[in-house]
């Protein structure tokens, strides 16, 4: 049985953990886009910083990527001071979500098993992790 795949990308404060699936593959990080090309919808999500975009890779078919994880992908993200604050000046609490294509998604504790650790105190950083079953490859960003 092929071991787990996990990998920490220092940059943007990401460690995943791809447990072995029915194919052997592997994590990518693809170019993370701009901001201004998934706008916000008024009274919803609105993205502070990208984090990054990361998919799933099969070993034998390179740009094949995977998008049902069985067992899920774990991720663990890093939040910032300037997250926390860039939420906090929006009124709302700091949440976590993905670009699907057309809008944010954010991401919850019953689908996604979404669960913030913020250092003492919150405005110092933290982190959150996730468990995702199901996964193009769209940007994360803080919130």
């Amino acid at each position: 049985m092929p071991a787990l795949n996990r990998i920490t990308f220092d940059s943007e404060g990401v460690e995943a953990s791809l447990p072995p699936q029915s194919r052997a593959a592997r994590l990518v990080r693809l170019p993370v886009g701009s901001l201004k090309n998934m706008p916000a919808k008024a009274g919803g999500f609105q993205p502070g910083r990208l984090i990054i975009n990361l998919v799933g890779e099969l070993e034998d078919a390179p740009g094949t990527y995977v998008q049902e994880f069985n067992p899920p992908l774990e991720l663990k993200i890093n939040y910032t001071p300037a997250d926390y604050q860039f939420a906090q000046k929006g009124g709302k609490p700091l949440r976590l979500a993905f670009w699907n294509g057309a809008e944010w998604v954010v991401f919850t504790s019953e689908k996604h098993q979404y669960k913030l650790y913020p250092k003492s105190p919150a405005s110092s950083g933290g982190y959150a992790t996730v468990s995702i079953r199901s996964w193009g490859d769209p940007p994360v960003s803080w919130g």
